[in-house]
């Protein structure tokens, strides 16, 4: 049997019969004779995405047959650009498909080493000029090859002895019944002398407080050090080493290159680095693949400015909202003459917020009476599957749509591209919370309404 961290070098002797030619053309070489026919029959092909359609076109494509593999790849760019390796086989259900991004020149040659045989795990080297950006040393390849086949062989230890692989899905609230903590929300104030600009305060957003528990497991110690260890070398090997490598490069194509790939990268950053090259790279490379990004950019940062800049203590921006009867009416007559209004966000595939709905109800109707409102916008694209999904639901209190979903100028002004976000607002469109859960929200509703 063969070691699963066998090193195979595809490819040699293709690859020194086309150079003896004079060949210039792009070419993916492959012997894989030595894996006893295991990949005959397998699709490799050679992709890289298309701004223009939108979508990943091919450069180059072929079978291996009696473990051979020549793959000519069409690219004549003067101007590289990323690219993935892909290998599948649909007639074998017992083939893994595997693939591996790569750096596409003109005229480069490609050999792959084969680091897991199962196919899992795949090495691309070339002879082109930037292809050493993202081709990692063997010994650490090999390493997170290690450390990631020992986590996985410790889940699969821990379900097999009766082990819950994760947690349970995260709740945003207690169960009905259940004795909890009061939060904060639940202090109670001197509410009559208070000024909007005395609910000045740090909100945080739903998924600052639950991200990091969705999906994760109750770990063992083991499982733990090998997730440090893991860490460790992506830290070292995707962050630390891009850095320096951008840091030190004096070369355009080499920092775009780098740009389009270092996903840890600020925003702030992003843009000034992108901002440099489009007075660097030449015309026709800088609009297809630096104004583009930088003009998403830019409407990003102005969204998430956008969304900063409505604070607690500060008043919501004037907005006009549709209604059931297809009324379209300012947000401020729903505002006026209540105490608190909760603006809750969603959309139809929003599974959190109409779960929330449901919570809701359990109190709605007990602080409706005191001035208590709920305004549930919607974010949907489509009128009709808001109103088809509005029957469905059958809210009690008053359901709107924000026209032109978050293509709209609701979406702008808030600063927001996705639901799960609500702001409890006075009768003036103060912003008193932000982001609260229904459970903060009935205790901020008991304190302000109750007392």
């Amino acid at each position: 049997m063969k070691s699963a961290f066998l090193p195979v070098l595809l490819g040699i002797a293709t690859l020194s019969l086309l150079t003896s030619c004079g060949s210039s053309k792009s070419v993916l070489k492959g012997d894989l004779t030595e894996f006893d026919g295991k990949f005959d029959g397998v699709t490799v092909e050679v992709t890289t995405y298309s701004r223009e359609l939108a979508e990943q076109v091919a450069l180059g494509s072929g079978v291996v047959e009696d473990g051979s593999l020549v793959v000519p790849v069409a690219f004549d760019d003067e101007v590289p650009r990323h690219g993935y390796l892909y290998f599948s086989n649909p007639a074998d259900p017992d083939f893994v498909s595997s693939g591996r991004g790569l750096i596409v020149e003109r005229g480069a040659q490609y050999t792959v080493e084969i680091l897991d045989e199962a196919g899992a795990r795949l090495r691309i080297l070339s002879d082109g000029k930037y292809a050493h950006l993202f081709v990692l040393p063997l010994e650490d390849e090999l390493k997170e090859l290690e450390l990631s086949g020992e986590l996985q062989r410790l889940f699969q230890q821990s379900s097999e002895n009766g082990g819950d692989r994760f947690f349970p899905p995260d709740e945003d609230d207690s169960s009905e019944g259940t004795i909890r903590e009061p939060s904060v929300h639940a202090q109670v104030l001197d509410w009559e002398s208070m000024n909007c600009a005395d609910y000045a305060g740090e909100f945080e957003h739903f998924w600052d407080r639950r991200m990091n528990l969705a999906l994760r497991r109750e770990e063992s110690e083991a499982v733990i050090e090998v997730r440090k260890q893991l860490d460790e070398l992506y830290e070292r090997l995707y962050n630390q080493r891009l850095r320096t490598k951008l840091d030190s490069s004096s070369d355009p194509i080499e920092r775009l290159l780098i740009v389009e790939r270092f996903f840890s990268l600020e925003d702030d950053e992003r843009i000034q680095i992108l901002e440099e090259l489009s007075t660097e790279l030449p015309a026709h490379v800088v609009e297809d693949r630096v104004e583009p990004p930088l003009t998403f950019l830019h409407e990003q940062r102005e969204s998430r400015l956008a969304n900063e800049a409505l604070k607690l203590g500060t008043v919501l921006p004037t907005i006009d909202v549709k209604l059931m009867d297809q009324s379209i009416v300012p947000l401020s007559s729903i505002l006026e003459g209540k105490q608190i209004v909760v603006l809750d966000l969603w959309d139809n595939y929003c599974r959190p917020c109409i779960q929330g709905f449901e919570r809701y109800r359990s109190f709605y109707s007990d602080y409706a009476d005191l001035g208590f409102e709920v305004v549930s916008l919607s974010f949907e694209q489509n009128s009709e599957d808001w109103e088809e999904k509005s029957e469905e639901l059958d809210l009690p209190w008053i359901n709107a749509l924000a026209p032109g979903g978050f293509q709209g100028d609701i979406s702008k002004k808030f600063g927001i591209g996705f639901p799960r976000t609500n702001f409890v607002l006075d009768s003036e469109g103060c912003i008193l919370k932000r982001n609260l859960t229904p459970d903060e929200l009935r205790d901020f509703l008991g304190a302000r309404l109750d007392s």
